[in-house]
């Protein structure tokens, strides 16, 4: 009757603490802030992410990164995604080495309890996206040496992972079909994923990345470097005039234009997608189910983003990433991983519910229920991924830009938050500003 009583007071405390779970809700509020302009709260959250957590850290420090960011602390923010950085990238070696864990990662998959229970590691998306934020805010700050080594290193980080991860998530996919009820979860999960995946060639390239590389670089003087770079843009996606435009004429003109200055103007739109908890059910194992994470909003497609210089007639920028896609490929290219440990879980609870019950024992059939039962009702999906990114970022640049003082505006969509910002340009300057509208 004693272990009677124990395991119905487990139970009872696993109900307690599954209702406790709060990160996702601070996760919201966080945003929430970030929209309303309450951005103290918004950057002690992330800190506090990025100093306490266990599991989070490495997360905790590119929302720290992106939160200073967004409330113009660009000191702050660059200080953040150096470290971020610096802890994803072993420069120990003679070869930096990316540490972004393994696609499937199914080690450990019946002992590890509940998949929050990982240290986080940065996907190359959130890694290439901590290099250009950290250029970004490097280039606020007027430190162009900095800048110039991010970008020499967001050039290797990108063609590496195309080398690595890309032949690891081919492996990956071909190991699901082994398990038949993976791979039941995992098709009929990851079918509705595919419309806003068609939106980019791959999860670790990052064409405005490249672009961005070759802005630096050629207002350091480094033509070849930004000739590169540009093509690299273009090739990713074709469809953007200034890529292409940059990619046919940096080797043919001066920029910027003689006596004027370059401004850029890169614009970020609302905020990334979340993931959810689902409970998706396992077809061979009737009456189990797994914790997956997972995406319920619409496709995310660019709006119309008008850019003003000093109240003229504004004109448009370019769609350059799509980061809603980025994060949509990140989770199908895990979720093999994420799902086969799950339904080993739910595998090794099956069996151990069966033998006890074959054996006879209640005391033994009534503990393991109960161990089952409280496992079941604290476990979720681990939803974690970087929720302040941007659902999308556009682009604006012109080279032509008269020298002092201008006022920048960035509308988004129809009715859309605006934001603004004032710039100060000397004679033969390059300048990059970042705005996020919150629409």
């Amino acid at each position: 009757m004693a272990l009677f009583k124990r395991c119905i007071g487990a139970l009872a405390m696993a109900f307690v603490l599954a209702g406790c779970l709060s990160i996702d809700r601070e996760t919201e509020l966080a945003i929430a802030n970030l929209r309303s302009g309450n951005y103290e709260s918004a950057i002690a959250w992330s800190e506090d992410l990025a100093n306490s957590s266990v599991y989070s850290k490495r997360l905790g420090e590119v929302e720290a990164g992106r939160a200073n960011m967004i409330a113009g602390n660009n000191q702050a923010a660059s200080a953040w995604f150096r470290k971020a950085i610096d802890e994803a990238i072993d420069r120990s070696e003679a070869q930096p080495k990316i540490k972004i864990g393994d696609v499937g990662n199914t080690l450990l998959a019946s002992t590890v309890t509940d998949d929050r229970m990982r240290d986080y590691e940065l996907a190359p998306y959130e890694l290439n996206l901590a290099l250009e934020y950290a250029i970004i805010s490097e280039e606020a700050c007027s430190r162009r040496d900095e800048a110039l080594v991010d970008c020499r290193l967001a050039a290797y980080v990108q063609d590496s992972l195309a080398e690595t991860y890309g032949a690891d998530i081919v492996k990956e996919s071909e190991n699901i079909s082994t398990n038949a009820a993976a791979d039941g979860v995992y098709r009929e999960q990851t079918a509705g994923l595919d419309e806003a995946i068609a939106a980019t060639r791959n999860s670790w390239e990052n064409p405005l990345l490249w672009w961005l590389t070759g802005v630096v670089f050629e207002a350091d003087g480094d033509r070849d470097s930004a000739e590169q770079s540009y093509k690299r843009a273009a090739a990713i996606m074709p469809g953007n005039k200034v890529f292409a435009e940059d990619a046919a004429m940096v080797a043919k003109r001066r920029s910027p234009a003689k006596g004027k200055a370059k401004l850029v103007v890169i614009c970020g739109e609302g905020f990334v997608s979340r993931r959810y908890s689902f409970k998706a059910p396992i077809p061979v194992y009737t009456g189990f189910g797994v914790h997956i994470p997972m995406y319920r909003d619409e496709t995310y497609r660019p709006r119309m983003v008008a850019v003003s210089l000093d109240g003229a007639a504004p004109t448009y920028a370019e769609s350059a990433l799509n980061v809603q896609s980025l994060a949509y490929r990140d989770l199908k290219e895990h979720l093999p991983g994420i799902i086969t440990r799950n339904v080993t879980r739910a595998v090794t609870a099956a069996t151990a519910q069966a033998a006890v019950n074959a054996s006879g024992n209640n005391y033994a059939r009534i503990a393991v229920f109960a161990a089952n039962a409280v496992a079941a009702a604290i476990r979720e999906a681990d939803t974690r991924s970087w929720a302040t990114l941007p659902m999308g970022e556009q682009i604006w640049r012109s080279d032509a830009i008269q020298p002092g003082t201008h006022r920048i505006d960035v509308t988004s969509g129809y009715g859309g938050v605006p934001a603004s910002a004032t710039v100060t340009l000397a004679p033969g300057e390059t300048k990059i500003v970042y705005l996020n509208t919150k629409d």
